[in-house]
């Protein structure tokens, strides 16, 4: 009765079905037959199915991977046209943050109309054709163009909000707060202005700390908390692989970093301001010393230095340049030779002085005083510099010599939780736990997509649809890391490849996961060849075929290598067979350790080697699959190949813990939005006078999170929670509704259907099935044991006000509500 391209006809369908039904009714009127025909509703054909009280088998999992012959598996959507499957998810990021920002403003109610709008395009998204990438790209781009014109639309909803909660008595001019592309590190306020503003909302229930990255130019930049206090910052470069984003549209060369502290439903401004060349408006004592003594005395004894004696105080600001040749000493390039002065172990990213302040011609004497005691302080230190320059033989032979060390082959990037070790080419070698260390590489490779007309299996194409790859083992990419960055906020490591491929690793200061910052693209096929590009995390984690992932969002379900729970498999495609639909997060595990990873967007992911988990970020085909798309793969951007930019986070925990990842997970897909606005007009002690929001009393309890609070008719609003722990972990928690909002009292509340479209209804029907479920499908796959068949659900009471859910239930709620005066 139905699937793709049916009922496309509608004037024909409804006319033939309208007779098909008069004349069977009359024909069973006729002959007595008790039969009567009507058009149906979902409502009548279920009851119709319980009044026939039949017996149902039962099913844990789900049906992954689909195929509809033996070579055609409908792995490839699972990645098909990425950056759509980006800007879906981050289309639902700001329907959550703006329907709640309506909420707790308490905005004008004409703001619902766009509101909808932007509900209506993210209806859309959900099409089965949008979402999954087998649209043609022309459709592709439609829907791209509805949600962006949406989004846009709806983003006044977050400048009304921040202008009048940050600025309630208007005091201050309103402010105009703008979007970034920071999928493309590219942001019009930031890296035109002198000074701006960056104001964030947290639409989480519970405190987070957020990295920011804000595209910036060149130049030195003081960030400050709303407390006033100026706060950790980092400068780095943008990668040249950033840049040359052929959409891209940006002056900014850099990015700077630090980290914001938010609170639940919370609202925060940050003051940032590019300091001015002229260093005596601002303090000295961070990037100024009186000579290179004192200079070295204040820099790590982890740092690479080169200082070459030159008489021009014009090039003085090579002082202060990174040593790349790996030589872990500093030296003393003179007009006579060369000199050790300073044993290094451990090189990092130098910290860089503003050299400006030395040439500024128009400063007073003192200023030039200053410069020949830094000139004398160069030169008195080479005079008693007396060890020349040691090559590789010399450093082996005085090793044991107290001011001679051998050269390190290996170095780090790390944080208070763990280290990445690289050896002397810059590759990652191992992850080092404080309990643990293994081995660790992340490796890009791509796929060779089949070609075939697709009139049998065997001729199959890989397509929108479809991912059947050429051969059993994916081509390699060589790749070399071109620099590191090490800083109080953020250590990066870069690397790039000879495909159009290049990445950052980051370690996050206090953060327990690594992020792998990936930039795909153009992918090259003047070699007409299709291309499917991976990336592999490997480790000598012994998993033993065994990998997880979500079931769209919500539990895990535990996947077995060349395995099905219910029947025995064969496979044709066992590449394809083995991949599954990965929406949020995958993981491997032995006795010890787990290795997770979340992604940014849907993507398709496997583990079809021990310790491996691999992951599919970007697709480019020129043949169709021919399940209906009717065009190649081949999406382009600006007459070029499509470039994608992503992220992936790895996160590594004990496996005998009870730890649920769902934080990490909507910390990454929930972010804060982040909005700029142009201060050139703004003084530091007027922005002091901004306010601040923390939507919560206080955060929610483990277990819980705020799934909607929107805005439902007058005076009403629509609350969901979700309990999103385990069944396994056996954990229900409570709230209380008359004591959660800091602005707003909840009166009275009615549950309703997860739709909120009717109360809820207590009596449910219970059916025949044909065996009662396991306990656990995860721990029942694969295993031969003892089988614990699951308990009668459990029934929890509500108490007044206080509510509770049981583990993976989501309760939705219609409440009155009426706003307190602060």
């Amino acid at each position: 009765m139905g699937g793709d391209f049916t009922y496309q006809d509608a004037t024909m369908w409804y006319t033939n079905l309208d007779k098909l039904i008069k004349y069977g009714n009359m024909k069973a009127a006729k002959d007595g037959l008790d039969i009567k025909l009507f058009y149906s509703t979902p409502d009548c054909y279920l009851k119709a199915v319980k009044d026939a009280n039949a017996t149902f088998p039962i099913k844990q999992d789900d049906f992954f991977p689909y195929a509809s012959d033996s070579t055609a598996y409908w792995t490839g959507y699972f990645t098909s046209r990425p950056t759509t499957k980006y800007f879906e998810r981050l289309g639902n990021n700001y329907l959550q943050v703006l329907k709640q920002l309506q909420v707790l403003a308490n905005l004008e109610e004409h703001n619902v109309f766009v509101l909808d709008e932007l509900r209506s395009a993210m209806g859309v998204m959900q099409h089965h054709d949008a979402v999954t990438g087998t649209e043609k790209e022309h459709v592709a781009h439609d829907y791209e163009r509805i949600l962006d014109s949406a989004i846009r639309d709806a983003s006044l909803i977050a400048n009304q909000a921040f202008n009048k909660i940050l600025n309630p008595n208007e005091s201050l001019p309103a402010f105009s707060y703008k979007r970034c592309r920071f999928n493309e590190s590219s942001c019009p306020i930031s890296e035109n202005s002198e000074q701006f503003i960056v104001t964030m909302y947290n639409p989480l229930g519970w405190d987070v700390k957020q990295p920011i990255r804000v595209p910036v130019t060149e130049g030195t930049y003081s960030v400050f908390a709303p407390n006033g206090d100026e706060i950790t910052s980092q400068l780095i470069k943008i990668p040249d692989p950033v840049k040359n984003i052929p959409t891209r549209k940006s002056k900014a060369t850099h990015e700077i970093v630090f980290m914001a502290y938010l609170h639940p439903l919370g609202i925060k401004s940050f003051f940032i301001r590019k300091n001015k060349k002229d260093k005596r408006e601002t303090k000295r004592a961070k990037d100024f010393y009186l000579n290179v003594n004192d200079y070295f005395k204040n820099l790590k004894d982890n740092i690479d230095i080169v200082i070459k004696s030159e008489d021009n105080l014009k090039n003085y600001n090579d002082l202060a340049n990174n040593y790349q040749s790996g030589n872990h000493f500093a030296s003393f390039n003179t007009n006579d030779g060369r000199y050790d002065e300073k044993i290094i172990k451990n090189p990092q990213e130098l910290e860089t002085i503003d050299w400006n302040v030395l040439k500024d011609k128009d400063s007073s004497k003192e200023y030039f005083d200053e410069i020949e005691k830094l000139r004398v302080g160069v030169e008195r230190v080479l005079e008693k510099s007396g060890y020349p320059f040691a090559n590789e033989e010399e450093l082996r032979m005085l090793s044991d010599e107290p001011r001679i060390v051998e050269r390190e082959a290996e170095s780090y990037i790390e944080n208070e939780h763990f280290k990445l070790r690289l050896d002397s080419s810059g590759q990652i070698t191992h992850l080092i736990l404080p309990d643990r260390t293994f081995n660790m590489k992340i490796q890009f490779y791509y796929w060779t997509g089949c070609i075939g007309n697709n009139t049998k299996p065997s001729e199959r194409s890989s397509g929108a649809y479809i991912f059947r790859p050429e051969t059993t083992q994916p081509k390699s990419m060589s790749f070399k890391t071109t620099a590191k960055h090490q800083g109080p906020v953020v250590q990066e490591l870069w690397i790039e490849g000879d495909k159009n491929l290049a990445a950052s690793v980051r370690i996050y200061h206090e953060k327990q996961y690594f992020e792998v910052d990936y930039v795909i693209g153009p992918i090259d096929i003047t070699d007409n060849t299709g291309k499917e590009y991976i990336v592999r995390y490997e480790s000598d984690l012994v998993n033993n075929g065994i990998f997880y992932t979500d079931s769209n969002g919500r539990q895990t379900l535990k996947r077995r290598l060349n395995e099905r729970p219910q029947w025995n498999l064969t496979l044709e495609e066992p590449i394809a067979g083995n991949y599954y639909p990965v929406t949020n997060e995958i993981f491997i595990e032995d006795k010890d350790t787990r290795m997770t990873i979340l992604t940014d967007r849907s993507q398709g992911g496997t583990s079809l080697e021990e310790g491996q988990i691999e992951l599919m970020l970007h697709r480019r085909l020129l043949h169709d699959d021919a399940f209906g798309v009717g065009e190649a793969l081949n999406e382009t951007a600006n007459g070029v190949g499509l470039v994608v930019r992503g992220k992936q986070r790895v996160l590594f925990r004990n496996a005998g813990e009870n730890y649920n990842t769902t934080k990490e997970i909507l910390a990454m897909h929930l972010e804060p939005i982040v909005l700029v606005a142009d201060a050139k007009d703004l003084t530091y002690d007027q922005w002091m006078t901004l306010k601040r929001l923390t939507g919560l009393k206080t955060e929610l309890p483990t277990g819980l999170h705020l799934l909607t609070l929107e805005p439902w008719s007058k005076s009403k609003l629509l609350i969901r929670f979700e309990n999103y722990l385990e069944k396994s972990d056996t954990s229900t928690v409570e709230i209380d509704l008359s004591n959660l909002f800091k602005n707003l009292n909840i009166k009275s509340f009615e549950e309703t259907t997860l739709a909120a479209n009717q109360r809820v209804d207590k009596e449910k029907w219970s059916w025949n099935k044909e065996r009662v479920f396991v306990e656990s499908f995860n721990n029942n796959y694969g295993n031969f044991g003892e089988i614990k068949m699951a308990k009668e659900n459990e029934m929890v009471s509500d108490n007044g006000f206080v509510i509770k859910l049981k583990a993976k239930e989501i309760r939705t709620f219609i409440v009155d509500y009426e706003y307190l005066d602060e």
